[in-house]
């Protein structure tokens, strides 16, 4: 074959999706052989993804954008029945208004299992819609002005350049399913509908990442992911945390499928191998696209991370135990049976993360792995079985590390450097295993109130003794105050002498913690009668208008409370502390007063539903049970028990859970000019 030479290129999601699975399946895609998109892929067929999409879920999207639409009442009244009642309500809305019509439609076409099939389909989108739609507060608030908000209209085809560094394009295309809009949590979810069931849902998730890629570019927001596949019995969930990581290897993607537009032999072949046993082109593959060696896979997979970022990767001090480590991990595993490869690891301060592939087709799923914990506990000797998780693309266990290695704040500091939001209340919370740090903004509204637990040496004290010092070091000079309250008496002992103290001393009596939290609350309404007199809707816009209205700026104060549990003496001090918090937490972000609570008894008698409510992000650090684990960051991840301690910790609530290690900080840090000396 001859070598074709091209100034612009052109492929869709779909071409590029194609490439991902197999480079050679799009060379034969692009010489004419319509069906090869379909090898590898599985299921029964009878959802009939494009009818599905056509019919039900893109009518019901399309109505529920558009304000002319006649369903847009029976939707908002299925919105105002509540959380409760959603799914009931839209089950009925969408049964009345789509299914039906479309049964009645294409009677004709469809036989009773195929009719069968689209119910139960139809059934399980409607209970994910509803569990999308019931955490949005506001939506269902007021759902006549935020419908319009959330519901995007469907499949907008989206066309974007990709510039190769030689200075030519590749024309990339895209529609989408559907898109969503939380407004409460200021992010965007991608709907996509698969008719198949997926072998491997990450690799047939680039497809979606093109959409994802071309959203960003457009608008600047990273979407969520939401992938349904239709026979499947759940859907694959990706954080925007995770689709950024993924997107950041899709200029690998787009190398390759360029070689393929241009048939520069041999072509790369699939990743995976065994896509090659049933394939109808494998007897002339090697004739048409080069002979295939195990060199030609793909250097870099979509759920592939780049693993220079990472300052403490498997070349490091950590080499040799982390192989020592794997081969025990496989060794254990393929004993009992399990078919499971290793996929590298990469060494963190204080555990090694151990990534492997499962064989799907052999039956290796990820709940057989978890249930090896306890045996991988004795055969790797640990002193806890390790903490296991399903990530993108491989199945992840954290073993603790021989040797711990110190993270000093100063050192994150300097990492974290790049990444610094733009915002006067912004710290760096702890390293991820890939060595980015985790920056907290208490400025967005995802963040504005944290929620902390973890039992006695885990690192609780130490980590609230570094957002004081970091919070103090990345804001500009006297934009905040603090209010240190410490019944412990021991946590802030050393910052005692700072300027920005709002009461001029730490707190360490539950008195003059009341009074102080009661002044707060009374702070907080003084300033929105202020921004309400100023035509403004918070504290930023306050503070920019300030100078032309000859007031004084708003500093942000940040309430910090090291034991909660120590205040509540009695139920009387109970019930107003827990309406302080609820206040503070509700309206404190507009009016720049942000408020961390921490304790070391995460019990359902100290961390109440009302706490619970109302603290947006969930920091657990060690802790002594899987109950304790659930209480503070939610029901089913309970793992925080498997913790190392030292501020080993995990961070989830409004963000993606995550698991990083906390700094250590020295008052050493702080220049004179922030203390009284």
């Amino acid at each position: 074959m001859t070598s074709v030479s091209y100034e612009d290129f052109k492929a869709t999601a779909t071409d590029l999706h194609l490439c991902q699975r197999c480079p050679r399946l799009l060379a034969y895609q692009k010489n004419g052989e319509r069906n090869a998109w379909r090898v590898g892929i599985g299921g029964s067929g009878k959802t009939y993804g494009k009818l599905f999409h056509q019919y039900i879920t893109g009518r019901f999207h399309a109505d529920a954008a558009s304000p002319k639409s006649p369903c847009r009442p029976e939707l908002m009244k299925a919105l105002q029945a509540g959380s409760s009642d959603l799914k009931t309500q839209l089950d009925a809305l969408v049964r009345t208004r789509y299914f039906t019509p479309f049964l009645m439609e294409k009677s004709q076409k469809l036989t009773a299992d195929n009719a069968v099939a689209l119910a139960k389909a139809t059934e399980f989108w409607v209970e994910c819609l509803a569990d999308f739609l019931s955490k949005i507060p506001s939506l269902l608030a007021s759902p006549e002005t935020r419908l319009g908000i959330v519901f995007h209209q469907p499949e907008k085809t989206l066309r974007l350049p990709y510039a190769y560094p030689d200075g030519r394009t590749l024309r990339v295309s895209g529609r989408y399913d559907c898109l969503l809009f939380d407004p409460d949590a200021a992010r965007a979810v991608v709907f996509e509908f698969k008719g198949f069931k997926a072998a491997d849902p990450i690799v047939e998730l680039s497809q979606t990442l093109i959409y994802t890629w071309l959203i960003e570019k457009a608008t600047g927001i990273v979407p969520a992911v939401k992938l349904i596949y239709l026979e499947n019995d759940n859907p694959f969930d990706v954080s925007p945390t995770a689709v950024k990581k993924m997107m950041n290897n899709l200029p690998h993607l787009f190398d390759v499928t360029r070689q393929v537009l241009e048939k520069r032999l041999p072509l790369p072949i699939a990743s995976d191998s065994s896509l090659c046993k049933n394939c109808p082109y494998d007897a002339k593959c090697d004739q048409d696209w080069g002979a295939r060696h195990a060199s030609q896979a793909p250097s870099a997979e979509l759920q592939s991370q780049n693993r220079d970022e990472s300052p403490y990767e498997e070349r490091n001090a950590g080499q040799d135990e982390g192989r020592e480590r794997m081969a025990q991990l496989l060794d254990t595993l393929r004993q009992r049976r399990l078919a499971v490869e290793g996929l590298g690891f990469v060494c963190g301060p204080s555990f090694i993360r151990l990534k492997i592939g499962l064989d799907m087709s052999k039956g290796t799923t990820v709940r057989k792995i978890e249930a090896t914990a306890k045996d991988l506990q004795v055969a790797l000797a640990l002193s806890s079985p390790p903490m296991i998780e399903a990530q993108s693309g491989y199945v992840s266990v954290d073993v603790p590390r021989n040797v711990r290695q110190p993270l000093s704040l100063a050192d994150m500091m300097k990492t974290a450097a790049p990444t610094r939001p733009k915002s006067e209340a912004a710290f760096p919370l702890g390293l991820d295993i890939d060595g980015k740090v985790f920056w907290v903004d208490l400025a967005e509204p995802i963040m504005t109130s944290i929620l902390i637990g973890g039992t006695s040496g885990s690192g609780k004290s130490v980590l609230l003794r570094s957002a004081v010092i970091s919070l103090l070091l990345c804001s500009p000079p006297d934009s905040l105050s603090f209010t240190l309250i410490d019944p412990k008496r021991v946590t802030f002992t050393d910052l005692n002498t700072l300027r920005c103290l709002e009461e001029g001393k730490l707190l360490l009596d539950t008195e003059d913690a009341m009074t102080a939290l009661s002044a707060t609350v009374e702070e907080m309404e003084r300033r929105y009668v202020l921004m309400e007199n100023a035509e403004v809707s918070d504290v930023g816009g306050y503070n920019e208008k300030s100078a032309a209205l000859g007031t004084v700026r708003l500093k942000r104060r940040v309430v910090i409370i090291d034991e909660y549990a120590d205040m509540i003496v009695s139920s009387q001090t109970r019930a107003a502390l827990e309406l302080f918090v609820q206040r503070i937490c509700q309206k404190g972000r507009a009016a720049g007063i942000h408020l961390i609570l921490a304790t070391q008894r995460p019990d359902a008698k100290v961390v109440t539903g009302i706490i619970k409510a109302n603290l947006q992000l969930r920091v657990a650090l060690k802790v002594t049970s899987q109950a304790n684990s659930q209480i503070i960051l939610g029901e089913g991840v309970g793992q925080a028990q498997y913790l190392l301690g030292h501020g080993d910790l995990l961070v989830g609530g409004s963000v993606p859970l995550q698991r990083l290690q906390a700094p250590l900080a020295s008052a050493n840090m702080l220049k004179p000019e922030l203390l009284d000396c």
